[in-house]
């Protein structure tokens, strides 16, 4: 007899011919034997051979108890055995409800975890943007920046990349360091507040709170608060320089103050069409050289350029998103 059939019998999924069939070869002499070292098989592979507290010759005898026919002619004899088959079925059925109940209590859920993602935020010219990160770390970026970090920041450790400029108050956290990295530079902080740019070869961090240490791939330098690290790549005879330097004038930026230390006046036009978000045009014959010295406190377009040109001898023209810097008629 196919062993797939007896299962199927068993499992009362068998068809009526198949049925006939077992029943038939039940009432043989070497049936039994079969019949049991096939019930023996099926437990055998499906519990992997644990230590398991099942008494297996107990199980066998409740399955002969239940499945003994009468000897001697029986009308009836092949719809006792259907019954009692029927019993045995749901008796192996148990079984193997059993063994399924105890691989699914003993199976391990394998580590599905998603790839990490890169997520990326930018601030186009013009504009600034403020954002807090899953750590309660607070970051302000100025106008024409980036920032990017993973998404799983915070979980293993506490890095982001920025390009451009952008103010940072870290959220405490001994354990997970928070990190900028720039280009070249890597800025170690935990419970502190910087300022950080890295623009066009130009970088520089402002330290307000805390201590940072500061990584440039030659040398490691630590800020108090109050004091700046400069580096200017364009430059091949500057280097590394520490600083002071004044809050205001350094991150005023954020509260919407332009504040200008004997600065060229190319370099301030060039900011102030990031900061607004404009293209400058500039007439030939105006001294772009010249240095200016001012501070500006949430003015409008308009009203800086007033006060730039009346001290540097220019006028200008705004139209929509282009201004003209023009020489004075006077």
């Amino acid at each position: 007899m196919e062993r797939e059939i007896i299962t199927r019998f068993l499992n009362r999924t068998a068809s009526p011919e198949e049925t006939r069939q077992v029943l038939a070869w039940l009432e043989k002499p070497e049936a039994r034997k079969v019949f049991d070292e096939h019930i023996k098989n099926t437990w055998e592979t499906s519990s992997i051979k644990e230590k398991d507290q099942t008494d297996y010759n107990k199980l066998l005898q409740k399955i002969h108890s239940r499945t003994s026919v009468a000897k001697g002619p029986n009308p009836s004899k092949s719809i006792s055995w259907y019954k009692t088959f029927k019993v045995a079925a749901s008796i192996v059925l148990l079984i193997g409800s059993i063994i399924f109940l105890k691989k699914g209590l003993e199976f391990k859920e394998p580590n599905l975890a998603l790839p990490e993602k890169v997520i990326e935020r930018k601030t186009g010219i013009g504009e600034k943007l403020t954002m807090n990160l899953p750590d309660g770390t607070s970051i302000v970026l100025n106008a024409n920046s980036s920032i990017i970090f993973s998404s799983g920041y915070g979980d293993k450790n506490r890095l982001v990349e920025l390009d451009g400029e952008g103010y940072f108050q870290i959220a405490k956290d001994s354990l997970r360091p928070f990190q900028v990295k720039t280009e070249g530079m890597v800025t170690t902080a935990l419970g502190t507040a910087f300022n950080t740019i890295a623009r066009e070869g130009f970088y520089a961090i402002a330290l307000t709170e805390g201590k940072v240490a500061i990584e440039t791939g030659e040398e490691e330098l630590k800020l108090n608060p109050g004091q700046m690290l400069v580096l200017d790549k364009r430059d091949s005879l500057s280097g590394l320089e520490v600083r002071t330097f004044e809050t205001d004038k350094v991150i005023g930026w954020k509260e919407g103050i332009l504040h200008f230390d004997r600065v060229q006046l190319k370099k301030i036009l060039e900011e102030l069409a990031k900061w607004y978000g404009v293209e400058l045009e500039i007439e030939t014959g105006i001294n772009v050289n010249k240095r200016v010295i001012g501070t500006f406190r949430n003015k409008n377009l308009g009203d800086v350029l007033t006060g730039l040109g009346f001290s540097m001898g220019f006028q200008f023209e705004i139209d929509k998103n282009r201004v003209l810097i023009k020489k004075s008629s006077l």
